[in-house]
C-alpha cells in the first residue's frame, strides 16, 4: 500500500510536469503575466527592501533562472543588458542596484554603492549563467 505521504509527492510531481507542458509556471500563470506582473510591481515599488524582495520572489518563482533570457531581467527591472550581447564565449556582467547610489557631490571623486544587488552574467546568446544577490560593496 501507498502511503499518503507518497501519494501527494506524486501528485505535486504530476501537476509541475503538467505546468511545464501546458506554459505556465508552477504558480499556475503564464510566465509572460508573471514578468509583467513582477515588472509593475518593481517599478511601484518604494523601498530597497522592496525591491530585493521582488527579485528573491522572481528567483524563487523561476523567473530568474541559469539559462534563462538576460530579456527578462530587462523587462522587469527596467535594464537594457538584452542589446549588449557580448561576442564569443565571452560573459558579460550585469548589476541591478536596489538602493540609488550616493551621490558624492563633486565630479572627481568617486560615487559610493550601498545596500542590496542583483548581479549577474550572460552569454553571447543572451541567457543568464551566473548570478547573485549581496549586499557586500568592495
Amino acid at each position: 500500500m501507498m502511503s499518503p505521504q507518497l501519494r501527494v509527492g506524486n501528485a505535486w510531481l504530476f501537476c509541475l510536469v503538467l505546468g511545464f507542458l501546458s506554459g505556465t509556471s508552477v504558480l499556475g500563470v503564464q510566465p509572460e503575466k508573471e514578468i509583467d506582473r513582477l515588472a509593475k510591481a518593481y517599478r511601484a515599488a518604494r523601498t530597497e527592501s522592496e525591491r530585493r524582495g521582488i527579485c528573491l520572489y522572481a528567483i524563487d518563482a523561476g523567473v530568474l533562472a541559469r539559462d534563462r533570457p538576460v530579456a527578462i531581467v530587462d523587462a522587469i527591472f527596467g535594464t537594457t543588458y538584452a542589446g549588449k550581447l557580448p561576442r564569443g564565449g565571452k560573459l558579460e556582467t550585469g548589476v541591478v542596484d536596489f538602493h540609488p547610489s550616493l551621490r558624492s557631490g563633486n565630479e572627481k571623486d568617486a560615487s559610493g554603492y550601498i545596500g542590496w544587488y542583483l548581479a549577474f552574467k550572460f552569454d553571447s546568446t543572451g541567457r543568464l549563467q551566473n548570478y547573485y544577490l549581496s549586499n557586500l560593496h568592495k
